[in-house]
């Protein structure tokens, strides 16, 4: 009876959310241009430790506007990244690991695919792989976030104009194409191998691959890769005269709350906001560009329970450590062209429902 009610409550919300998102983006200035940014894992507990490590402002303190997003997927209240990506990319709540598809378990056609239907380019940059669970819904509609090779071919198959992240392998030996990367570049695309060749590629759809193996974290040598992924996404995409819809992934910061390294979170953050820094510029030049930054299901319960702002430190403690999310709301900030709408309280659904106003 407990887990109906929580269905039912959570459909209630998702409902009355709808009309509030359409609402709330009527009037507004239509940009044509969105970046939208989901950082895995991410409270303004690790906002703050970013903030407080750097000791200056991060580019985050640029953007003009705030609201908070509730994170529970359709049967529980703590979420996670595949429903909370289908929540954001498709507008509907789904199970837990489900990635891309509804209630019933059927797809949900994602707001990448809308985009794509207007003419508009689409991208996506991750900072670890592509087949990341937040990221995946906007490209796959599968039943576990581990059928990994079925949401590499998706990649394909949705036609992403641009995508640029690690995870090769599952492209190369892919069980489900085997003939994937012939079928990319057959497809038109750039298949290239490393960030200095994805810097110096050429015009037209790209398959960048950042590394052939896992990524480091930026403790360990990451150096500038994730920045500059954003970097090119922004200048590729940017020629668009139909605009573009960029959906970039970061995970590292929900990676290190769930180890519990209260230094690497901060690190982690710092370099987000890097990649956050691109897309601002662009949007300052640009003048029509929306920018919008969201978390995903917190990470392990982050508390910051003491620090020194003149020393840049910060003390934290975690009440659910481990690969645990907590139901915790959420911050989001948005920047630029129609940015008035994110402000307040939302559900994660009604991110889909503001930017799809604006496609049409």
């Amino acid at each position: 009876m407990r887990r109906i009610f929580t269905i039912l409550l959570c459909i209630a919300t998702c409902l009355l959310s709808v009309g509030r998102a359409t609402a709330s983006a009527e009037g507004q200035e239509k940009p044509r241009k969105v970046i939208l940014f989901i950082g895995d894992g991410m409270s303004l507990a690790h906002w703050q430790t970013g903030m407080v490590m750097n000791r200056v402002p991060l580019n985050v303190n640029r953007m003009e506007r705030i609201g908070v997003v509730q994170t529970c997927s359709l049967t529980d209240f703590n979420g996670d990244g595949p429903s909370h990506g289908t929540a954001i990319a498709c507008g509907v709540k789904s199970r837990k690991g489900a990635v891309g598809i509804d209630a019933t378990g059927k797809p949900a056609k994602s707001i990448l695919a809308y985009a794509s239907e207007q003419g508009m380019a689409t991208g996506i940059v991750s900072a670890n792989t592509l087949q990341e669970g937040s990221l995946s819904p906007f490209v796959a509609h599968v039943g576990s976030r581990m059928r990994v090779d079925s949401i590499s071919a998706a990649y394909l198959e949705q036609g992403v104009d641009l995508f640029i992240g690690a995870g090769y392998g599952s492209f190369k030996d892919n069980e489900v194409n085997p003939d994937l990367l012939e079928d990319l570049r057959k497809a038109g695309y750039q298949v290239v191998l490393s960030m200095e060749a994805i810097r110096q590629a050429g015009e037209g759809k790209l398959a960048g691959f950042t590394t052939d193996g896992k990524v480091a974290d930026i403790r360990s040598g990451r150096g500038d890769q994730f920045p500059a992924s954003v970097r090119v996404a922004l200048e590729r995409l940017g020629k668009d005269p139909e605009g573009f819809l960029l959906v970039v992934g970061d995970m590292f910061v929900d990676r290190a709350s769930h180890a519990g390294d209260v230094e690497l979170v901060g690190q982690e953050v710092i370099d987000l906001d890097k990649a956050i820094g691109e897309a601002l510029d662009f949007a300052e030049k640009d003048g029509n560009t929306l920018v919008v930054v969201v978390g995903g299901p917190e990470a392990s319960g982050m508390t910051l329970v003491g620090g020194d702002l003149s020393a840049g430190r910060v003390e934290a403690k975690w009440t659910m450590p481990g690969m645990i999310h907590t139901g915790t709301m959420i911050p989001l900030f948005a920047y630029g062209a129609g940015s008035d709408a994110f402000q307040g309280f939302m559900e994660n659904t009604d991110l889909f429902v503001k930017i799809k106003s604006w496609l049409y």
